[in-house]
């Protein structure tokens, strides 16, 4: 009987045990839940690793515009490759094109180019081919071409920069230099380190 009345008095203790074990059980579960679930931050991360492109465009164009809804710039590409980190965009096959209000227009071409979101700075790399019209009254000599391996074109003053070698071809001749810093609003070419070339004038013929 004594037996029976310890065995009872276990048993009811199991059974008020039981609940608080479940509640541990649930709390734990949603616990582990909560964990293993990403928050939205850390899905969109995962999501698309800064080294993979979120969208990719075949044949893409890029047009910038002034305050007024002038066109000032045109940016195509065979491949434009979008990454989210730094909101930059890899284009290859790149021409490129910025004018200002007069007409006078700055044409690049690069194997690839660096555009970082709405910045107006394009990062001209390999095979860089770039030509810009002179400024009046030197417009009717002809354009100044700029061939180098890198080039930084600011597409809204229309300047041309470079810290690699360059080589400058004018109606005057054609130029080596080690940097650039071309101007295309004042038409004033800087080239810096060793500089060497051939220059020519036009002088009226003496009787």
């Amino acid at each position: 009987m004594k037996l029976s009345r310890t065995l009872t008095q276990a048993i009811d203790q199991v059974r008020s045990a039981v609940p608080i074990v479940v509640l541990g059980g649930l709390a734990a579960y949603t616990w582990w839940l909560v964990q293993s679930v990403p928050s939205g931050d850390d899905a969109a991360r995962a999501a698309v690793p800064p080294s993979i492109p979120d969208y990719v465009l075949a044949d893409g164009l890029v047009e910038r515009f002034d305050a007024t809804g002038r066109r000032i710039s045109v940016l195509r590409g065979k491949t434009m490759k979008h990454f989210p980190e730094g909101d930059r965009m890899v284009v290859s096959d790149l021409h490129v094109v910025a004018q200002d209000e007069q007409g006078q227009h700055v044409t690049a071409r690069a194997l690839e180019g660096l555009y970082q979101g709405d910045d107006a700075v394009v990062n001209l790399l390999g095979q860089a081919h770039v030509v810009a019209t002179p400024v009046a009254p030197n417009q009717a000599r002809g354009p100044i071409v700029f061939d180098g391996e890198e080039f930084t074109l600011y597409t809204d003053a229309r300047r041309v920069v470079s810290k690699k070698p360059v080589r400058v071809t004018s109606p005057e001749g054609v130029v080596n230099g080690s940097s650039l810093d071309y101007d295309a609003a004042t038409g004033l070419t800087q080239l810096g380190g060793r500089v060497s070339g051939r220059l020519q004038q036009n002088r009226a013929v003496q009787p």
